[in-house]
């Protein structure tokens, strides 16, 4: 909480002084800013105490080294050793982000990815209190190497100082091995530059400007980062490529270009020492399904090795499951074990063209039944063209799209591939409904208004309340990264988005929403430890608890995020899902009973096979089974039921080999499976 108190005290206070800061832009790599030089200077902020001045002093007075490369040209811009362009605002802190802008240079070259790290803990953290009143770069190594470097994400820059450091909220990504300071000389910058960038200081004096500027050094009053030289720039005397702080939208890009010795650049040089010794992450189990009985608690264990050679840090917290909203609506595809199989829904034949053209709303269509959706009730359904349906938005055609969810129209909102479609160029959009249960909505071969692709998908609604997003045939692969696909409630403020401007499918995939109890909080789930250290080879055991209080039946859906410095997978997930019940007993022990369905056995089979299923609460219980074009082929039970487990077999002699789906509807619960008849 008091970091976004901090936050919104920044937001009032900058807002006081003339900037224009947005609150996005504190969650951006670099806050933008426009100040005038005179402004800039203001926030200078390179302070050089002594013992630093009597060090580099001693280092000025050896004998100069040999130039070991002698490129005219060295620019690490093209050798992928950059990171982006900060913006320090108003606040003195050039030499935290001249030392942290070093640094990521350093890992970017050793180890190929990009770290942004926080300034704001060089500000909040540093040893000598300094902070918007200057400081000095070697600080920042100081602090990266005894206490260890943070992500930017984690403690974000708020261009002001005088917090407490809280560094132990955050993750450790890495420790610096330490830093050297460079001697004032040409040969011997471009020596260590062919390292890695250098932070070094100069003079900022009036009408200082990003091309070539020359002028006098008076004292080192910024700090910046060489990313490197060339010998013809300059009208020919040449001179240095230089990262400024200053935000990507002054000079070039950021960059300015500067000859040899102009403002006393060069003077406190200083370049980090990174050495390649990384962590690696390995967590079991990938996910975790605990079974708790009413009232009571159970658990499971999560190990967690570093498989790596440096050390691991690591932090855990519960939090929503990506795939569940407020409300309690889950997403699951036919690539998860509790997705739906992949069944198209032929209606070409029986259902309604709807004649749409380009950006064309249907208006209100009868359901002929009513769907419960997000705690109401409709028997009304609107389709738009662009590849959504509403259940109150009957003249709205969005075309462009959104973020789901976000608030505006349209709102009660069922996206399957929300973008700018033209039925009117192409394909059909049809509808149909049994009028009793089930209702289906197609766009068939419709194209996009650009006609790059050509898009097969549907909306399937079976009451009460499952929806279904079955997708044909999606391409080509350039196209089909332009669209939101999700659900959202009737003002906006809830909803899941599944994907959104990023390849989902190419087709052959379904996606099922089903409503299940709300997550609440996640004091559900307790952790036997939060973070830790670990060295190379070394395990640790996490005690993960589920308790199910005073919760009902349902199932309970949690992710374990175990954030960590192992660069390719610094947010590992683990799904936690508590199913609470009655106990029965099985052949896995005394488990919380469930209504659920069991996966056939033998899969494939010949002539038969065996269905298990569980029912939680005795109810009325139909098992059919289909063929692949839906047609029903056999009833294996219709009748009421008492809880527990049961057991059915299908004799399929008389069928044709090929892929079958099982239905198992108990009360308002449903599940299908798909097996396969070999012969």
């Amino acid at each position: 909480m008091r970091k976004w108190t901090a936050l919104l005290l920044a937001m009032v206070l900058v807002a006081g002084m003339g900037q224009n800061l947005l609150a996005d832009d504190f969650h951006n790599p670099f806050i933008k800013d426009h100040m005038t030089l005179d402004e800039r200077r203001q926030y200078l902020g390179l302070e050089i105490p002594e013992h630093v001045k009597v060090y580099h002093e001693y280092l000025d007075s050896q004998e100069p080294p040999v130039l070991l490369v002698e490129d005219d040209i060295w620019d690490w811009r093209l050798r992928g050793g950059v990171t982006p362009v900060k913006d320090q605002g108003q606040c003195g802190s050039c030499w935290a982000f001249a030392g942290v802008g070093a640094v990521e240079s350093a890992i970017k070259i050793a180890e190929g990815f990009e770290w942004l790290l926080s300034e704001q803990q060089v500000i909040d953290c540093n040893y000598e209190g300094r902070g918007c009143n200057g400081g000095w770069c070697s600080l920042v190594y100081e602090l990266f190497s005894y206490e260890g470097a943070i992500e930017q994400d984690c403690y974000p820059y708020y261009a002001m100082d005088h917090y407490d450091c809280e560094m132990d909220t955050c993750v450790i990504m890495f420790f610096l091995e330490g830093y050297d300071g460079i001697q004032n000389n040409i040969d011997a910058i471009k020596n260590a530059v062919v390292n890695g960038p250098v932070a070094t200081g100069l003079t900022i004096p009036d009408g200082f400007h990003w091309d070539c500027f020359e002028g006098p050094w008076v004292t080192s009053d910024h700090a910046v980062v060489i990313m490197g030289w060339d010998d013809n720039m300059c009208g020919g005397q040449g001179g240095w490529i230089v990262k400024n702080s200053w935000g990507a939208g002054w000079g070039d890009e950021g960059y300015f270009y500067i000859p040899y010795g102009s403002c006393g650049i060069g003077h406190y040089t200083t370049q980090p020492i990174y050495e390649s010794n990384l962590a690696e992450i390995s967590a079991q189990p990938a996910e975790m399904e605990i079974y708790v009985p009413y009232n009571g608690q159970s658990g499971d264990i999560l190990q967690i090795t570093n498989v790596g050679d440096g050390d691991l840090f690591y932090r855990l917290r519960a939090q929503q499951a990506p795939w569940q909203d407020e409300f309690g609506y889950c997403w699951f595809d036919s690539d998860h074990e509790q997705g739906p199989a992949y069944q198209w829904v032929d209606i070409s034949g029986s259902g309604t063209d709807l004649e749409l053209d380009s950006n064309d709303n249907s208006g209100f269509l009868d359901l002929g039944f009513d769907f419960e959706y997000y705690g109401e009730t409709f028997n009304q359904i609107a389709i738009c063209s662009n590849g959504w349906a509403s259940f109150t938005e009957d003249n709205s055609t969005a075309s462009f799209n959104r973020p789901i969810p976000r608030s505006g129209a349209p709102d009660n909102m069922l996206a399957p591939f929300w973008t700018n479609l033209d039925p009117e160029a192409g394909g059909n959009v049809y509808f149909h409904t049994d009028n009793d249960s089930r209702a289906v909505i197609s766009w068939v071969g419709v194209p996009d208004d650009w006609e790059e692709g050509t898009f097969t998908f549907q909306i399937v609604l079976d009451a009460p309340n499952i929806i279904s997003f079955n997708y044909n045939s999606m391409g080509p692969e350039g196209r089909i990264d332009r669209a939101s696909i999700g659900i959202e409630n009737g003002d906006g403020s809830i909803g899941l988005e599944v994907a959104r401007n990023e390849i989902y499918t190419y087709g052959e995939t379904s996606v099922c929403f089903e409503p299940g109890p709300a997550p609440g909080m996640f004091d559900w789930v307790d952790l036997s430890r939060d973070d830790g250290q670990l060295y190379g080879g070394e395990s640790v055991d996490i005690n993960i608890t589920a308790s199910a209080g005073n919760r009902g039946p349902g199932t309970y859906y949690s992710v374990i995020d175990l954030y960590n410095n192992d660069p390719d997978m610094k947010h590992l997930e683990i799904p936690v899902t508590m199913v609470v019940g009655p106990t029965f007993v099985d052949e896995e022990g005394e488990i919380p009973m469930r209504t659920g369905l069991y996966q056939n056995y033998p899969n494939p089979f010949n002539a038969s096979t065996q269905i298990k299923y569980v029912i939680a609460q005795s109810a009325d219980v139909k098992l059919d089974v289909y063929n692949i074009m839906g047609q029903h082929v056999a009833s294996l039970v219709d009748e009421f039921q008492e809880e527990g487990v049961h057991m059915v077999n299908w004799d399929a002699s008389k069928q044709a080999s090929g892929v079958y789906f099982y239905n198992l509807q108990a009360g308002d619960t449903e599940y299908t499976k798909r097996m396969t008849l070999m012969k």
